[in-house]
């Protein structure tokens, strides 16, 4: 488990970072930005980040968005990145500043700034006392269910023929123990064998709204597998 100000340092990163791929896109929130406004911001978020010291704490390809302008055409490599949105709230949850996680079914869509207190009267130090790391096996526990989204999203995509018994698939593929930790999960149907998305079961999801789940899905996965290993941001391996 991460100590709590390396998870921060990270979320902050990332938040921060999310920000600046936004603003790629021209409307936000129904309001039109012209393109000096969405420079001048990300000259601001790029100064907050070096009047916090958190500059340094970026990964290579953050610090290279943060130092791109903005500019008339959409920089496609830096706005698809905005995913990484999906990666904070798992880690601000580790550390007690929300009590509780999105379902699948969408993307967060919450503001995190908020829990994170980024703004003028941002103080870390303060954020760190407002802190409490989650217990270990509950930790891993969301672990290991954010890793069976990912691997049932990776057999939408690559199984042929179709799994038709996703429980025994399951039990098959990871153990018994998985199984049993899916039964008190509300997001798993044990009477259809399948995760469920608004009501359908993954099985029974479109191609476009797979696709959506797989972003979600990865991205959190991801998160969470960082703060349960050693591998630096770039490094991280998802393996089912």
């Amino acid at each position: 488990m991460r100590k709590i100000d390396v998870i921060l340092k990270r979320a902050i990163c990332l938040l921060t970072f999310a920000d600046r791929c936004a603003l790629e896109e021209k409307v936000t929130n129904g309001v039109r930005h012209s393109l000096n406004e969405r420079e001048e911001q990300r000259k601001a978020i790029l100064k907050w980040l070096n009047e916090n010291d958190y500059y340094d704490y970026l990964t290579f390809n953050e610090k290279k968005a943060m130092e791109t302008e903005v500019k008339k055409d959409i920089n496609k490599e830096i706005y698809d990145q905005e995913n990484d949105y999906e990666c904070i709230e798992p880690l601000i949850w580790s550390v007690g500043l929300i009590d509780e996680l999105h379902s699948y079914d969408e993307f967060v869509l919450s503001d995190l700034h908020m829990p994170l207190n980024i703004g003028r009267n941002h103080n870390f130090h303060e954020l760190v006392k407002r802190c409490k790391i989650v217990k270990n096996d509950t930790l891993h526990m969301h672990r290991e269910i954010s890793m069976l989204w990912y691997w049932r999203c990776i057999e939408c995509r690559y199984t042929s023929p179709k799994i038709m018994d996703y429980i025994n698939a399951i039990k098959d593929v990871f153990g018994e123990e998985y199984i049993k930790l899916l039964e008190d999960y509300d997001c798993f149907d044990m009477n259809r064998g399948d995760f469920v998305v608004r009501g359908k079961t993954v099985a029974e999801l479109s191609d476009l709204e797979i696709a959506k789940l797989e972003v979600i899905a990865e991205r959190r996965f991801y998160a969470f597998e960082w703060l349960c290993s050693d591998e630096d941001w770039d490094n991280v391996d998802l393996i089912c």
